[in-house]
Parts: C-alpha cells; structure tokens; sequence
C-alpha cells in the first residue's frame, strides 16, 4: 500500500484508501498542521515521508483527501477564493464571507458550487464499506457535501470516539496543531499538545480490534513568518489566496511583477502553468475562483489582503513551497 520514495505525493497514499478496506478495518487520523514534526508512536509503526498538495493549505488538501484527485482537477486552492455570485471572497473550507455570513448548503450554495465530485464517502460506500467521520466540524457546508453516506459526529474531546463505532472506516480530524502553530510556533504549548497527542495515539491503539489498520498524517507543515507583506489591488483587482501564496486574476503578468517588485515585496511571481503539478489541462475553477498569475512568498515571509480586517495568523504560516510546509509523514500500523 505504501511506497519508498519519499517524493511521492500524499495523494498516492490516499487513493489507496479504498483498497486498503479490501483487507482490514481503516481508522485514519489527520493531525492538521503537523508536517514532519516528531510524534512518538508504537514502535511497529512505520513511517514514510510524503510531499503534500500545493498550496500547501488545508483546504487544498481536503479537497484532494474527499475527492481524491489533484488540485489542478478540483481548482479549490487556497482559503481565500473569488466567488462571482458575491461581491466579496469567501473562505474555504468553512464556505463563509469575510464579512461573516455563513453560506448555507440549498440556500446560498448548491452542492456543485461546493463539492461538485464523487466523495470517497461515496466511493468507499459503493465498495460496499461503511463510514463514520469525527470532526469539531460537523454541521458546516463544506463537511456536509463532503460526507455523504457517512456517518458523521461531532468531536469536541479525544475520548468522543471511544468505543470506537463498528464501521469499516473511520475518519478522526483534529485541528489542534495548526491552531497551535499559528500563533505559538513551537512553544512550550505546541510540545504539550504533541504529549497529549502521543497519549491518545496510544489508547487508540491500545483499543483498535484485531485485523485493524491505524493511519496517522496530516495535511501540511508550518514555517515561521518574520515579515508580513500586503498583497495590493491591481487595476481595481483584489488578490486571493492564503498565507504565503496570491492569486490574481484578469491582470497582466508584467504588472503583477511590477507592482511586486514597487513595494519590494520578497517573492515570486510565476504564470500558474509553471507550478509544478498545474501543467496540462487544468479546471477552470482555478483561474475563475482564483487566478492565473501565482504569487509565492520568500522563506520568513507572508502576505496580508487589502479585505482583512485584522491579522488571521501571528507566527506561523503555510501555502507555501518550504520544505516544512511540503513534507508531511504518515505512520501506519497494522495490528
């Protein structure tokens, strides 16, 4: 099910989830933000090193995770994207305003606006296996196109999942790192939780049944931003994007670099054909939703928008293309 090469694509690992439930019971847990941090885990656990999705964001990532194809193919790429029925950008997973309205599933979005694929709920439920998701997320619009023919809990504690449900494959999201990371970047707070981890991931295994299989990964890294840089509007268009990466849409290249260049922002600015992983046929959500015109931020750098209201993240950032943002590690256990 796994491979060697530590350059392979967390998605390989993914689209082999399915098959996986062709032999054993697949509990899977997604530490968000944890990248290649150390975790200590039962010492039959193997350990594999994947390059994530880019933007290195969750939401590109759980894009790909429920419909298991590359970020190219869905054009859902970062938290902040274009939405041409509003007037304003939305964030995403949680499919809100940055003014705060909550875009409701049949009456503000339709499921197509949202998730317009098959799910792996879906997928893994035509297979014949069942499903049972834990998320602090239950009730929000992205989850619920997202979980269909799964069952779905909401998850305030560790200890919410125990006994642990009978279905074939279960799915724990915990958000904890991240939250963590952006604002105390490997503090005395981070190391704690990564014991408090370590605690759970124990019991876990301790009350996994027989002919089990445990999957522990996450969806990205974090890095430490020094700087913060605002992205401009240009020619009246607004940027989108997340934290170390933007998107314009409908301006000319030269002047994206021009204008990057006037305010001596530290980054890159490419066409997005020549992102790696974005050659060939793309979506047309990703210029549409975004742009065509990526702009990449410098180690230690990150951006802020002309529509934030106030400072999303302190310290730690990603979407980026630094090694600590790319490379994630996935331990899996079979009992």
């Amino acid at each position: 099910m796994l491979s060697k090469n530590k350059e392979e694509n967390i998605l390989k690992f993914i689209e082999r989830l399915p098959e996986a439930l062709e032999e054993r019971k697949l509990v899977l847990f997604i530490i968000d933000g944890l990248g290649t941090n150390k975790i200590k885990v039962p010492r039959m656990f193997k350990k594999i090193t994947y390059r994530t999705v880019f933007p290195s964001s969750t939401p590109t990532f759980f894009y790909s995770f429920h419909s298991l194809l590359e970020p190219k193919s869905h054009g859902f790429l970062d938290w902040y994207m274009r939405f041409d029925r509003l007037n304003e950008p939305i964030t995403i997973p949680p499919w809100r305003t940055i003014s705060g309205k909550e875009l409701k599933l049949k009456k503000d979005v339709k499921k197509k606006d949202v998730f317009p694929f098959k799910s792996l709920s879906e997928i893994i439920w035509k297979r014949g296996f069942s499903s049972h998701y834990y998320t602090p997320f239950p009730y929000s619009t992205f989850t619920i196109a997202t979980s269909r023919k799964a069952k779905i809990t909401r998850m305030d504690y560790f200890s919410q999942i125990f006994p642990l449900p009978d279905e074939d494959f279960i799915f724990i999201y915990w958000p904890s790192v991240d939250l963590i990371l952006h604002k105390r970047f490997k503090t005395e707070t981070f190391q704690i939780e990564i014991e408090i981890l370590e605690m759970y991931i124990k019991i876990l295994w301790k009350k996994l049944p027989r002919d089990s299989m445990l999957a522990i990964l996450s969806d990205h890294g974090l890095t430490k931003v020094k700087k913060r840089y605002l992205l401009p509007t240009i020619e009246g268009v607004y940027p989108v994007g997340g934290g170390r990466v933007g998107f314009y849409r409908d301006v000319e290249f030269d002047k994206v670099e021009r204008n990057i260049r006037k305010r001596k922002i530290p980054a890159t600015v490419f066409h997005i054909k020549e992102i790696e992983g974005f050659d060939g046929k793309i979506s047309k959500r990703c210029v549409e939703n975004f742009g065509d015109i990526v702009v990449i931020a410098n180690n230690g750098i990150g951006f802020k928008y002309p529509f934030e209201k106030r400072s999303v993240f302190d310290v730690g950032y990603h979407s980026g293309k630094s090694k600590e943002e790319m490379y994630v590690n996935v331990w899996t256990g079979i009992k």
